[in-house]
C-alpha cells in the first residue's frame, strides 16, 4: 500500500500544471535620448558603451607598451608625443597648450615635464611671446628614442586602425571630438550627482 500511495502522489504531481515562469526583467535603458534608443531597447547604446570601454582598455595596453620602448610611464609617453606634435605649431608647446591638447591639468603637465626634463628627454626655454611661460621641446635623446620605437608604434597603430578607410577615419575623428567635448560636462555632472547622494 505504501508503494501505491507514493505512486499516486507522484502521478498527481505530474498532472499539476506547471507554474508559469516569471518573464525575465527587461534590461535597464540607461539613456533617455531618443536618438540613442531608436531600437526601443537601448541595446545598441549599451553595446556602443561596452565597445568604447574595450577600445579604451586596449589603447591603454598599447600605450603602456609604447612607453616601455622608451623607458617612461604611459602618461609621460602621451606628453612626449604631444610636445612632438606641438613644438613646431604656432604658439609652441607651452604647458597650457600641452595640457589642453591632452585633456589633463596644467599642474599634472608641469610635474611630468619636470620628470622628463630630469631624464634628459625634454628641454625648457623661456617663451619669448609670454615671459610667464616656458616652451617645451624634445631633446636629441628623446628624438633618438622615438625614432627607434617608431617601427613598433607604426605597426601596432596600423593593426589597431587597419579596418578604417579614409572616410571612416574622417567620420570617427569628428565624432570622437564631439564626444570628448561633451564628456567633460558629463564627468562634472557625475561628480555633482554623486556628491548629492552622499549628502542625502
Amino acid at each position: 500500500m505504501k508503494g501505491v500511495r507514493i505512486a499516486l502522489a507522484a502521478a498527481k504531481r505530474q498532472r499539476r500544471p506547471a507554474r508559469p515562469e516569471s518573464a525575465p526583467a527587461a534590461p535597464p535603458v540607461t539613456t533617455s535620448r531618443p536618438e540613442l534608443t531608436a531600437d526601443g531597447t537601448g541595446e545598441r547604446f549599451r553595446q556602443l558603451v561596452n565597445d568604447l570601454f574595450t577600445i579604451a582598455v586596449r589603447m591603454d595596453a598599447v600605450r603602456a607598451r609604447f612607453s616601455q620602448y622608451i623607458g617612461i610611464t604611459p602618461p609621460q609617453y602621451g606628453i612626449l608625443m604631444t610636445v612632438a606634435q606641438l613644438e613646431g605649431a604656432p604658439g609652441g608647446a607651452t604647458v597650457r597648450a600641452v595640457a589642453e591638447h591632452a585633456h589633463v591639468s596644467g599642474a599634472f603637465v608641469t610635474a611630468e615635464t619636470g620628470k622628463l626634463a630630469r631624464l634628459g628627454l625634454l628641454a625648457k626655454r623661456p617663451n619669448p611671446a609670454d615671459g610667464r611661460s616656458v616652451l617645451l621641446s624634445l631633446t636629441a635623446k628623446a628624438r633618438g628614442a622615438l625614432e627607434a620605437a617608431l617601427p613598433h608604434i607604426r605597426a601596432v597603430n596600423d593593426a589597431f586602425f587597419g579596418r578604417l578607410g579614409a572616410e571612416d577615419f574622417a567620420r570617427l575623428s569628428a565624432i570622437a571630438a564631439r564626444i570628448v567635448d561633451a564628456s567633460a560636462g558629463a564627468v562634472l555632472l557625475a561628480h555633482a550627482l554623486s556628491a548629492g547622494e552622499r549628502k542625502a
